[in-house]
């Protein structure tokens, strides 16, 4: 039997970062618009390289939510994942693969229709996390 995880429906349109390499600190420029009604859903991390090699480094990748399409007030964290090499609370090194992450985009009452990726990197970073984004069904 497959693991669920391992398949799903790619979709462009639900595209929020193509390959590519991050070293620094980066919002990325696109946005989602996911309409006025709840969604329930993954965001699917396809990660093909990390570097962990100084023993500090982490990235951590946060599906960020907005009721304003510019995304330049009000936003919100949905859901995120800490990747990388790190000593608390985990010990264990992130290696590439296909990371998933379920979110829902209300959060106490409140539905965000906008959603994109920031990434937030910290320690000695040389070459960085290279990564792709989307959202899947669950």
């Amino acid at each position: 039997m497959a693991n669920i995880y391992s398949m799903f429906t790619y979709d462009d349109a639900l595209s929020l970062k193509d390959a590519g390499l991050v070293a620094a600190t980066t919002t990325e420029a696109t946005i989602l618009d996911l309409g006025a009604g709840l969604v329930d859903g993954n965001l699917v991390l396809d990660v093909s390289a990390i570097e962990v090699a100084s023993t500090d480094e982490k990235y951590t990748i946060h599906l960020e939510g907005s009721n304003v399409a510019a995304m330049t007030s009000g936003s919100v964290t949905l859901a995120n994942i800490p990747l990388g090499n790190e000593t608390a609370p985990a010990d264990a090194d992130t290696a590439t693969g296909r990371f998933v992450v379920p979110f829902r985009n209300e959060q106490n009452g409140t539905t965000y229709r906008y959603v994109r990726i920031y990434t937030l990197v910290a320690g000695t970073i040389a070459t960085g996390i290279n990564f792709s984004a989307f959202i899947a069904k669950k």
